[in-house]
């Protein structure tokens, strides 16, 4: 590939802890695209350089929450100045929309709605990761090398010792509260991630304790090496997200990337992924057992391949040709 044929994107946020802006960028890398942060070298590049960038933006919409009011105030600011200033600039402007709602308010969305009207105004439509909310849609690339899943794959099944596994950062959308008023007392259950909110830290200890559940739960950050031992040595991941929250969720594609079934509610998202993939299961939290975990177990390996024939590197690749066609 020559220095003519490299083509400039800038992806904004451009700092993050998520793995998934680096597996995005590695796979924009492979369709001949310098994949560059939105800092001040962006600026003067595109004022120099009007329409000649791509700008993909992520989780501009949620980023206005989760702050200092005064913090959240001025990153809103930010933002309309960044959605203004791309649309104006670039020579196309992706926007991947990740959530319905944000997940860091403490009740009022104003915010994201503005934002997400703002978009609209400008003519940038929202992207997705899931064909369900829109077409054509990205794929959510695995945490896991294509290769890797195939070593996986030949080892066979692994000896999984952690029955169902709940992992993440802990937070009330994801319904935990709800899932352990109704889980089994018989029925172990892992949870493993922190919560940073003490009281809802003390509602979720208490049930647990009135119930007398079987629970063990590690209150803490994970380091990415713990958290897929962890995943690797557990047969059933939960996600018990409340409708309506999230388009795509992350956890899920760290969870079958380990080769996890996946135990999920009536929600959107659940209700599509069960109905192409024999590895999720929608489940009604009372009527869970071990029996029941028994008979509807898909081995490691068979969730493997199947993973990797619809979320493999390639697929990842292959749905940015799409929207970034014409670019």
């Amino acid at each position: 590939m020559t220095q003519q044929d490299v083509k400039k994107a800038f992806m904004y946020p451009p700092r993050s802890q998520n793995e998934f802006l680096e597996l995005n960028k590695n796979a924009l890398n492979k369709i001949g695209y310098d994949v560059q942060p939105t800092d001040l070298a962006f600026v003067k590049y595109m004022l120099a350089s009007p329409r000649k960038a791509v700008v993909i933006l992520n989780w501009v919409e949620d980023r206005v929450y989760g702050r200092s009011y005064k913090t959240a105030i001025q990153y809103f600011f930010k933002m309309i100045a960044l959605v203004v200033f791309s649309k104006f600039f670039a020579k196309k402007v992706v926007w991947i929309k990740h959530n319905f709602k944000p997940h860091n308010s403490s009740g009022s969305t104003k915010r994201f709605t503005f934002l997400c009207r703002l978009f609209g105004l400008l003519g940038i439509p929202p992207v997705s990761l899931e064909s369900y909310f829109k077409s054509p849609s990205l794929v959510h690339p695995l945490y896991k090398s294509d290769e890797k899943l195939v070593k996986h794959m030949q080892c066979g099944e692994s000896k999984a010792t952690n029955d169902v596994l709940f992992f993440g950062g802990i937070k009330p959308y994801k319904n935990l509260h709800l899932v352990l008023n109704e889980w089994p007392v018989s029925l172990p259950l892992k949870i493993a991630g922190k919560c940073s909110d003490p009281v809802y830290k003390e509602e979720l200890e208490s049930i647990i304790s009135k119930r007398g559940l079987k629970v063990a739960w590690d209150n803490r950050f994970l380091s990415g090496e713990e958290l897929n031992e962890l995943l690797e040595a557990s047969k059933f991941v939960l996600l018990p997200h409340s409708d309506g929250t999230m388009i795509s969720s992350g956890s899920f594609y760290h969870a079958i990337g380990e080769g996890c079934n996946i135990l999920t509610n009536e929600s959107e998202f659940g209700r599509e992924k069960s109905k192409h993939h024999s590895f999720v299961h929608l489940i009604d939290i009372k009527g869970i057992s071990e029996r029941t975990l028994e008979e509807i177990y898909v081995p490691k390996y068979k969730v493997l391949k199947e993973v990797l024939s619809h979320y493999g590197e390639d697929k990842v690749v292959d749905a940015w040709k799409v929207i970034l066609a014409g670019a």
